[in-house]
């Protein structure tokens, strides 16, 4: 008897997507099934989306479409589901595997081919990278299980069940919660009025621009705000906007841009901002932090445990270029993989991280640690300019930017470029830092450039 209770259990949760701790959404609906990938995870069938861009290339800015990777329509598929525990996921293709290989590296996820076929397994909930031979790569995205969703009828609270919605831009008031149910397709993007404080968006659906929406997240003077789980996605310019906002916490979200401008999160005079256990594919920057305005001061930045695919046209992490603000300070970014860093700019091409001032800011105490680069164009980039490459103003300043335990698997350059006497890169220091296996005990170690106003330059 206790045999088949055990066998009608398990029956059954297989029947609601809950086959050994994993949980999987419904079908996004509209949406294109994979035609490259079936997924199943602990023997569990999980819907895999299929993505191409359709943009009229043509009515894009022609720095957008000369470059390599953005001049041609993009793909991507998507397996996204929850879980916990040991998760073994299994890949069917359509034609032989020759090469399979798992981002971020630093998981040490050796995936096994057989014919057709990839397995490899994830110790817990994680977002990876899958790239297959020459195919359009695959974004396995292992979400933690969701909490308890808010009663749909709560006062202040947009709850969108699965299916597909299509509120268009949504302006939010203070105290309310915006729930996306797994398997919600929202049509939309998201505004809040000014001084809006405890705000919510939770859930493990999809809010997504249509690629009509220029910026799909945009909020000014708003405190105490957290995003968790969801996905945001297709936008036509930036797609996470925060203009003077503080107490700001992105946990566990996974933000897709495909557009010109594509950034993925734009701290502007904000502060105590968090971003942790997040998954960005991004054609421009994935994280830019900046103070366009004059009295616009940043403090308190943590950038922690994130995976960043900075598709073209992109750093991982970047302070600038619009730095007109009287200071930006206390900026930390920790255990972080990226595994692109590429493209074109104003200053000869992106690097995985950097800082351009480009404007008369003050920016000190800056750290960044346990980082793993992948490929990038350059490594490391602290930049002062003549403050006219977005605006005209006087130079700024850097100083106090301390890395340490970084990893860049390949050798590129490494630039610290001070303006003048006045205007100076100081006090920078490497501790632990290794490039293509070696590690930097010194200019001579890697491709450095550095020119007569980068002073007190040190390496542990």
């Amino acid at each position: 008897m206790k045999l088949f209770l055990t066998l009608c259990l398990t029956l059954l949760a297989g029947s609601l997507g809950l086959a050994r701790g994993v949980t999987v959404p419904p079908a996004l609906p509209g949406r294109p099934a994979s035609d490259l990938y079936a997924v199943t995870v602990n023997g569990q069938a999980v819907g895999t989306e299929k993505f191409r861009t359709k943009f009229d290339l043509g009515t894009l800015p022609d720095w957008f479409t000369k470059e390599t990777y953005t001049g041609v329509q993009q793909e991507l598929h998507f397996a996204d589901f929850s879980g916990e525990g040991p998760m073994e996921v299994v890949l069917t293709l359509s034609e032989q595997v020759t090469k399979a290989v798992v981002h971020p590296l630093s998981r040490g996820i050796k995936p096994s081919i057989e014919g057709n076929r990839v397995s490899f397994s994830l110790a817990g909930p994680d977002k990876v990278y899958v790239v297959i031979n020459d195919l359009p790569p695959l974004c396995v995205f292992a979400n933690p299980p969701e909490g308890p969703p808010p009663a749909a009828t709560a006062p202040g609270v947009r709850f969108f069940a699965a299916g597909v919605h299509r509120p268009g831009l949504m302006t939010l008031k203070s105290n309310e919660t915006v729930y996306l149910a797994p398997g919600a397709l929202v049509y939309g993007g998201l505004r809040a009025e000014p001084g809006a404080r405890n705000l919510k968006v939770v859930g493990r659906g999809v809010l997504d621009g249509g690629f009509e929406i220029e910026d799909m997240v945009k909020l000014e003077d708003c405190h105490g705000v957290e995003f968790n789980g969801i996905t945001i996605r297709n936008g036509m310019g930036w797609t996470n906007t925060l203009v003077n906002c503080t107490d700001v916490t992105y946990r566990d979200v996974k933000i897709i841009s495909f557009g010109p401008s594509g950034d993925g999160i734009d701290p502007l005079g904000s502060s105590r901002v968090l971003i942790d256990r997040c998954f960005f594919r991004c054609t421009d920057d994935c994280i830019a932090i900046k103070s366009p305005g004059p009295e616009q001061v940043v403090h308190d930045v943590r950038i922690t445990n994130n995976t960043m695919v900075g598709f073209a046209c992109s750093d991982a992490v970047t302070i600038g270029f619009e730095t007109n603000g009287p200071e930006i300070s206390n900026v930390r970014v920790q255990n972080c993989d990226v595994v692109l860093a590429r493209g074109g700019s104003r200053v000869d091409g992106h690097s995985a991280f950097s800082i351009i001032c480009d404007g008369p800011a003050v920016i000190h105490d800056i750290r960044f640690e346990d980082i793993r680069v992948e490929e990038a164009l350059k490594a490391f980039e602290l930049t002062i300019t003549d403050g006219t490459k977005y605006e005209v103003n006087p130079p700024g300043h850097i100083r106090g930017v301390f890395l340490k335990n970084i990893v860049w698997a390949a050798h590129c350059p490494i630039l610290l470029k001070g303006f003048d006497q006045d205007h100076r890169v100081e006090q920078v220091v490497f501790e632990n830092c290794t490039m293509a296996g070696r590690r930097l005990t010194g200019p001579a170690d890697a491709k450095f450039e550095i020119n007569a106003f980068a002073q007190g330059i040190e390496f542990r």
